[in-house]
């Protein structure tokens, strides 16, 4: 995977400008390009930006700067920049604030600290919110130490992976009614709490009905995101249940 990123930031950053440009860049200093950005990553585990992003900057860099003596100095500091990460550690959300969560890893307890720039993710890479995590959470955090004592970390990526990347549909019979939540029994994940909030009640006809509907023992289909660590479902947008309307067998008369 490293490798072929190489490759797509070399041929994409340097080789595919318009012929003017290419034309200007000599094959020593392609080399050298080449060799500045395969060294940097070699020494990074991740990017801090996108590979489109990264292409682009790349690009104008070396349009603006390519008569430039001092072009390998401004690709290196670039790169440095953009790759490099201090902090990196895997853990357990024990506190969630408004901007910030405790997280509490093999090496001791860590604030993570986010600001606009910090990317948040489900486990497969689907964008995601503070709203969404929960004390116990799984999470692995990319950023950089702001203090000495290196136990507060400046988010740049944060992967919850508790939560799976897109919403999905799960079947279950209710086995307990709460005021804001019911817990559901199914057949492949065991016990789901389902956290239903605004969300759509329907009967298996498609009419609309309440939460009070619901009864124990019922059937339902549950639509939301699902966090697999805790066992509950979030950002429900509808619950179908199969039980309403009750269907009664038809009664044949003999003649």
């Amino acid at each position: 995977m490293k490798h072929a990123l190489i490759n797509l930031i070399i041929l994409s950053a340097v080789l595919s400008f318009n012929p003017t440009s290419v034309q200007a860049i000599s094959p020593s200093m392609r080399r050298d390009i080449r060799n500045t950005i395969r060294e940097t990553i070699d020494k990074e585990d991740k990017i801090s930006i996108t590979p489109g992003e990264f292409r682009k900057e790349i690009k104008k860099e070396i349009k603006e700067k390519i008569k430039n003596k001092g072009l390998m100095n401004k690709v290196k500091n670039f790169l440095k920049k953009n790759l490099k990460f201090e902090a990196k550690v895997n853990g357990k959300i024990t506190v969630i604030g408004d901007n910030d969560f405790s997280l509490t890893g093999e090496d001791g307890t860590y604030q993570i600290n986010i600001t606009d720039k910090t990317q948040l993710l489900r486990k497969f890479g689907g964008k995601s919110k503070l709203g969404e995590y929960s004390v116990g959470d799984d999470v692995m955090v990319i950023g950089k130490f702001t203090d000495d004592t290196k136990k507060i970390i400046e988010a740049k990526v944060i992967r919850n992976l508790s939560i799976q990347k897109r919403f999905g549909a799960f079947f279950g019979k209710v086995t307990v009614r709460n005021a804001d939540n019911f817990v559901m029994e199914t057949a492949e994940r065991g016990t789901q709490t389902v956290y239903f909030g605004s969300a759509k009640f329907v009967g298996r006809n498609e009419k609309s009905m309440t939460y009070s509907d619901i009864k124990m023992g019922d059937r339902v289909r549950v639509k939301g995101v699902w966090d697999k660590t805790l066992s509950k479902i979030n950002e429900v947008t509808q619950v179908k249940d199969f039980s309403i309307p009750v269907i009664v067998p038809t009664q044949t008369t003999e003649d």
